[in-house]
């Protein structure tokens, strides 16, 4: 009877007349501003991707242990802390949840560059996965409540485009700046003495991202939109949410399952194909990071553009399953290059492909939280979105690269063999994820609202 109640009970209003408390400009503003702090968590996080020579070098590593630094260590606590966070974003400042996350992964990035081991670098790795936990479902809770949900699946996939910007900014700066540091030799900072050169670069990505959170104070707290009539902050309790997540799981296991295997598909292919790309073609960090960080760069960009420009059209014509169409299409769209391009011997038609997966992958991802508000209410989105990203880290951050090194060096036993194990783990999932946007559709369609928009 209470989950009745909970499906059935009134909503705030959300027509476009609830939002004229602001500018366009304005709101655009903000979804500018979030969209360079996911720009930056990605730089962030991607950066180690180009420094598996070096790491492998300096500190005695495997591919195997490369890859729990890439993805174990940032995911181990990125997940746990991703719970709670999501539990404060439906409480508390959004916008100060979001400015402490960037200070404090931009902090510990600029720690990884003054580990000098294993260990060190694992807790440091760890520190940038805390910070990162708290950008997205601020962003995901702050963005509905900018814009009338009849136009919001363009700015939140906007916002996604944070990720594949930082990822080939990540690529294209960040193997310029390792090509360049590098060439300097051990660099004396003070207070820590001398690190290498390759080390130095994890200060100068840490460094932008303290600006960026002391502009998060700056910008307006908006009211909160689509909350259950009758409840307050205090009583919508997890034990709430747990229940309207049973009532919904139908349509939420799918949806976010097929996005966890188009994350695992693609961010075991973008934490390796770098390393692919110099093994392979014999290309420096700073060759490997510009020609594949531009296919990151085109490919995803014009992906979320295009698919959320998409995405909006067809929900202005009825479409509730707009998102969903729209993410089982470009999955079915990547799957193919994806399983291609990391065994071709041709390094151009390599990275024409890697684009193109890019491109379905990255739009599909983005999409896949573009129909929680349409089922979830604002009490709750933090801590279902939290809930999301967990699981598309632990499979996708987590699992992905650790999966490709492990078949690497404990079935081919040869690293050379790289891309044979990115293109098995593509053959593998990439099937699994549109089978179940499929399933996920039908059941978004049976699966009724809770908000009326």
């Amino acid at each position: 009877m209470k989950n009745r109640e909970v499906d059935t009970q009134a909503v705030q209003d959300m027509s476009p007349s609830a939002f004229s408390w602001r500018s366009e400009t304005y709101a655009w503003a903000v979804v500018a501003l979030l969209i360079i702090a996911f720009t930056l968590a990605m730089i962030d996080r991607m950066m180690l991707t180009l420094l598996v020579g070096p790491l492998k070098a300096n500190f005695g590593l495997t591919d195997t242990q490369v890859s729990v630094l890439h993805g174990l260590a940032f995911t181990m606590l990125y997940v746990i802390v991703g719970l709670p966070m999501g539990w404060l974003t439906d409480r508390y400042s959004r916008r100060a949840i979001a400015g402490f996350s960037v200070a404090a992964w931009s902090l510990m990035t600029a720690c990884c560059g003054i580990s000098s081991n294993f260990f060190q670098l694992f807790l440091a790795r760890m520190g940038v996965g805390i910070g990162e936990a708290g950008i997205s479902p601020a962003a995901n809770s702050l963005i509905p409540d900018y814009f009338p949900p009849s136009r919001v699946a363009l700015p939140l996939t906007l916002y996604s485009i944070g990720g594949s910007a930082g990822t080939g900014l990540a690529f294209i700066f960040g193997g310029t700046i390792i090509d360049y540091v590098s060439s300097l030799g051990r660099i004396n900072i003070p207070l820590f003495g001398e690190i290498a050169g390759w080390q130095a670069s994890f200060l100068v990505a840490g460094a932008p991202g303290l600006l960026v959170a002391a502009a998060f104070l700056i910008i307006k707290e908006p009211p909160r939109r689509g909350k259950l009539g009758g409840e307050t902050r205090a009583s919508v309790s997890i034990g709430a949410t747990a229940r309207l997540l049973k009532q919904k799981r139908a349509f939420l296991i799918p949806q976010f399952c097929a996005s966890a295997a188009c994350a695992l598909t693609i961010l075991s292919i973008v934490a390796w194909m770098p390393t692919f790309l110099i093994r392979t073609y014999g290309y420096t960090a700073g060759e490997a990071g510009l020609r594949y960080g531009l296919a990151v760069l085109v490919g995803g960009i014009a992906g979320l553009i295009i698919s959320g420009a998409v995405a909006n059209r067809l929900a202005a014509m009825g479409r509730r399953d707009a998102s969903i169409i729209v993410a089982l299409g470009c999955t079915l769209l990547a799957v193919i290059p994806a399983i291609i391009a990391p065994v071709l011997h041709n390094s151009m038609a390599t990275l024409w492909l890697s684009g193109i997966s890019i491109f379905g992958f990255a739009s599909a991802i983005a999409l896949a939280p573009v129909a929680l508000p349409v089922v979830i209410p604002n009490e709750m989105r933090g801590q279902v979105y939290a809930l999301y990203l967990l699981t598309i880290s632990v499979l996708g951050y987590a699992v992905g690269p650790v999966l490709v090194a492990l078949i690497t060096d404990k079935i081919f036993h040869d690293d050379a063999m790289v891309g044979w194990s990115m293109a098995l783990v593509a053959l593998i999932a990439g099937p699994v994820a549109v089978l179940l946007w499929t399933i996920a559709r039908k059941q978004f369609l049976l699966s009724g609202r809770l908000i009326e928009i």
